[in-house]
C-alpha cells in the first residue's frame, strides 16, 4: 500500500508515544482515524489536534484487553468508516523487576494487555477486512524484546515474544489464504515514549508529551516517536514484515551476545559426565 489519502486507520494505544505518532502520521497522509487509549484526557488532546488537520476522528477510551469492548468499538467503526485499511495493534505496558517479583495478577494484566490486546484487535477487525476482500495492512507492535531477553524484563519479554509468534503465524495464515492483507511486526529499539520514562524512572504525567522527550541530547541511541512512525510507513509502502527502527546490526549483536557463552554466563557450556 503506497497511497493513504481518503483511507481509514485504527490505532490502539494512541494517547502517547508511538501510537500518538502513528495517528498523527496517518492524519498527515490524509486518512481518517479511530483511536483508542485508556487515558481519555490524552485522547481528547489528540483528537483536537487531528481534527485541526482535517481528519475525521472517532476516539474512545477503552481497555484493549476487554474483548467485548473491542468488538463493540469495531462495530462502531464499521458503521462510520467501514473496515480499516491500516490496523495498528500498538497498545502495551511495561513493568520491570526480577522474574520472581511479579504476582500472578501482575502477569495476568501484562498478558491481557500486551498479548490479548493484539488478539482482540485482530479478532475485532480482521474478519470484516477479509470479508470485504480489500487490500489492507496490519502492524503489531513488538519490541527488541520480541527477539532478545534482558534482566528485569521477564514479563515484557514474554509478552513481546508472544506477539512476534502471533504476528508471524498471522502472516503465514494470510498468505496461505491468498488474502490481500499484509502484516508487519514493529520491533522498536530505544524510542522516547512513556515506556522509556518507566525505564529511566521518570513520571510521564497525564499529558501527551513525555518528560523523556526533553532528554534527547543525553540519549544518543533514542529516537523520537515520529522517527519510528517514519520507519513504519516506509515498511508499509514496501510491504516489509520486519520493521526495525535501528540498524539491524544492533539487533544481531544483541541476539548473538545473548546466546554466546563467553558473553552471557547464563548460557555457559557445561561438561557432563557421560557415566552419570
Amino acid at each position: 500500500m503506497d497511497k493513504f489519502s481518503g483511507k481509514f486507520a485504527v490505532v490502539t494505544g494512541a494517547g502517547s508515544g508511538i501510537g500518538r505518532a502513528l495517528a498523527r502520521r496517518c492524519a498527515r497522509e490524509g486518512m481518517d482515524l479511530a483511536v483508542v487509549d485508556l487515558h481519555e484526557g490524552r485522547l481528547n488532546t489528540l483528537r483536537a489536534e487531528l481534527e485541526s488537520e482535517g481528519a475525521v476522528v472517532l476516539a474512545r477510551a477503552l481497555d484493549v484487553s476487554d474483548a467485548s469492548a473491542m468488538a463493540d468499538f469495531a462495530e462502531q467503526c464499521r458503521g462510520q468508516f467501514g473496515s480499516p485499511d491500516l490496523l495498528f495493534n500498538n497498545a502495551g505496558i511495561l513493568r520491570i523487576g526480577e522474574t520472581w517479583s511479579h504476582s500472578a495478577a501482575d502477569w495476568r494484566k501484562m498478558l491481557d494487555i500486551n498479548v490479548m490486546g493484539v488478539v482482540n484487535g485482530l479478532n475485532a477487525f480482521l474478519p470484516s477486512i477479509l470479508e470485504e476482500g480489500k487490500p489492507a495492512h496490519i502492524v503489531n507492535t513488538g519490541s527488541v524484546g520480541s527477539l532478545v531477553a534482558a534482566p528485569g524484563m521477564a514479563q515484557y519479554t514474554a509478552t513481546k515474544m508472544a506477539v512476534r509468534g502471533i504476528t508471524e503465524c498471522l502472516a503465514h495464515d494470510l498468505a496461505s489464504n491468498e488474502a490481500r492483507v499484509d502484516v508487519s511486526l514493529l520491533c522498536p529499539g530505544p524510542v522516547l515514549t512513556s515506556i522509556s520514562d518507566d525505564l529511566m524512572g521518570l513520571e510521564p504525567g497525564d499529558n501527551e508529551v513525555t518528560p523523556s522527550e526533553h532528554m534527547m541530547a543525553g540519549q544518543p541511541d533514542f529516537i523520537t516517536p515520529d522517527d519510528c512512525a517514519d520507519c513504519v510507513f516506509d515498511a508499509i509502502r514496501n510491504r516489509r514484515f520486519w520493521i526495525f527502527t535501528h540498524p539491524i546490526n544492533n539487533y544481531l549483536i544483541a541476539m548473538t551476545k545473548s546466546i554466546v557463552a563467553d558473553e552471557n554466563p547464563v548460557y555457559r557450556e557445561v561438561e557432563y559426565d557421560s557415566k552419570s
